[in-house]
């Protein structure tokens, strides 16, 4: 008797018309938690609607009058079969009488309808539903496959992401800009001279593999080659120009004797003790928010290096014996090139308010807690991604409400990008924290709160912004009543040390405390 299949909702119809493609990350509501990816196509719109006989008989259906056609919808993994190369940006050809994806790598090709391929792979593909018609119309896509059954009837589903795979696949597309007549943009307010950029250039040669870029950003000064160098990165990533996504060993070996990996990544501001930096107010003058996107930027800079580090430094983690999957390296490079948008929206920001990134000290308060987790991939997932994002995400909304009342509603607008991404990458976090601790049998609440107790100091502090943790997968089990014990017992030497300094000659002094 066949399984009846299981759909997950994916949003209102209207909501794929912004693009003609959607990363969808899916993840199941029962324990343990499984991610899953997905990219959904849309190739036309209900009112470039097919009609009967059009030769295209696609798995969706859609109630209401005859007259009124769903548009063509497909879904698929994310990745290729065949190396596990992202399938995002590949080709769609019409081949006979059907559609097919080109993967860019090895120009491999799959049946948008059935997975099936010329070269004899298969991919698998998902039928797509869809619900009611016109306005009140709804995409529904069947349920991930998981290991322990041929279909998703065994879990239940919830959808966690849909996005726009990119600019590139906006619909209507941006038009270009000899198309437009505009006037020439107001030139930005200048920066002193020994700060003011040329033109940037990259490299030459270009780093081939992902790794090796990985490496080179980390080593990079300059936050706006970085930046160039992170988006240089994921393009190539995307459009198959990269020799490999995943390292071999050969290519860790070779980064590693050849510069290996970095202690501290260099900067180009001064950076003074966390404590020691200015005080940012309450945002209620321009000074005041101006110390807050610089702080905000100072971040976003060690982000970016952070996401790379954990494919550079972690590289060769294997797990029950087996090393860390193809999309772990996507999903950080993802991360990557987010964290990258964010510090060019705020490093642009300052510049408009009469600033620049690099006008006040920093802290590396950030990077202190990478280096405290530099030996353990489990740790540095809890402690950066887990804890300190997961921070991010209780503060935005309090800082965006400080600008908000300000008035200044461009630094919001970026704000709320900001958060919006910071969720999908603590939701990251909470994918490969739950995958860790899959593949070695671990309850990953218990093995966090181990991690953080270890490897934290102090307590994770409310006020909690308990409805996006949620969403990115942390429930209160988590992070309630948790406190980090590192280095208490060196401030308690200290202070027994103290104490006994004080007391010299005190006879009621404690002897454990001589």
């Amino acid at each position: 008797m066949p399984i009846s299949k299981q759909f997950v909702r994916i949003a209102p119809l209207k909501a794929t018309f912004t693009h003609t493609r959607f990363h969808l990350a899916l993840r199941t509501v029962d324990h343990p938690v499984v991610y899953h990816r997905l990219l959904l196509f849309r190739i036309n719109k209900p009112d470039a609607s097919l009609v009967e006989g059009s030769g295209y008989v696609i798995g969706q259906v859609s109630t209401g009058p005859s007259s009124w056609r769903a548009p063509e919808l497909y879904c698929m993994e994310e990745t290729c079969p065949h190396l596990g190369a992202p399938l995002s940006h590949a080709e769609i050809e019409d081949i006979e009488d059907t559609r097919a994806i080109v993967c860019p790598w090895h120009q491999y090709d799959f049946d948008l309808k059935d997975g099936s391929s010329s070269t004899g792979l298969q991919a698998c593909t998902y039928e797509v539903k869809v619900q009611g018609i016109e306005d009140e119309a709804e995409v529904w896509v069947e349920a991930p496959h998981t290991e322990s059954s041929e279909t998703g009837a065994d879990r239940q589903w919830e959808l966690v992401e849909m996005r726009g795979v990119s600019e590139e696949f906006l619909d209507p597309p941006i038009p270009s800009l000899a198309s437009l007549s505009v006037s020439e943009p107001c030139p930005p307010p200048s920066l002193p001279p020994h700060l003011s950029h040329t033109a940037l250039t990259l490299p030459d040669p270009l780093p081939t593999s992902l790794l090796s870029f990985a490496h080179l950003i980390l080593r990079t000064s300059d936050p706006q080659l970085k930046c160039l160098l992170t988006r240089e990165a994921v393009t190539r990533l995307r459009t198959g120009q990269l020799k490999s996504i995943r390292p071999t060993k050969g290519e860790i070996k070779k980064e590693r004797e050849n510069g290996g990996l970095v202690d501290e990544p260099p900067r180009e501001v001064e950076i003074i003790a966390a404590g020691k930096t200015p005080r940012r107010g309450k945002g209620g003058s321009e000074k005041s928010r101006i110390l807050m996107l610089h702080a905000l930027a100072n971040i976003e800079q060690y982000a970016i290096d952070l996401a790379w580090d954990i494919i550079a430094r972690f590289a060769h983690v294997e797990v029950s014996g087996e090393r860390l999957p193809v999309e772990f390296f996507l999903d950080w490079a993802k991360v990557a090139e987010d964290e990258a948008k964010h510090y060019t929206l705020l490093a642009r920001r300052l510049v408009e308010m009469g600033s620049y990134f690099g006008a006040h000290t920093v802290h590396a308060g950030l990077w202190e807690s990478a280096t405290q987790t530099a030996d353990s991939l489990s740790a540095r997932i809890a402690i950066i991604h887990l804890v300190a994002e997961a921070r991010g995400i209780d503060m935005n909304p309090l800082t965006l409400a400080k600008l908000q009342a300000a008035g200044d509603v461009e630094s919001s607008k970026i704000l709320e990008i900001i958060h919006a991404d910071e969720i999908t990458h603590v939701t990251t976090g909470h994918r490969w924290f739950t995958w860790l601790c899959a593949k070695q049998g671990l309850d990953p609440i218990a093995t966090f709160r181990s991690e953080v107790e270890a490897n934290f100091r102090g307590k994770i502090k409310g006020p909690f912004n308990a409805e996006d943790r949620l969403k990115a997968g942390l429930t209160p089990e988590f992070y309630e009543d948790l406190t980090g014990q590192l280095g208490w017992k060196e401030e308690l030497v200290k202070r027994v040390e103290k104490a006994a300094k004080e007391a010299e000659g005190d006879e009621h002094l404690h002897p454990r405390l001589t």
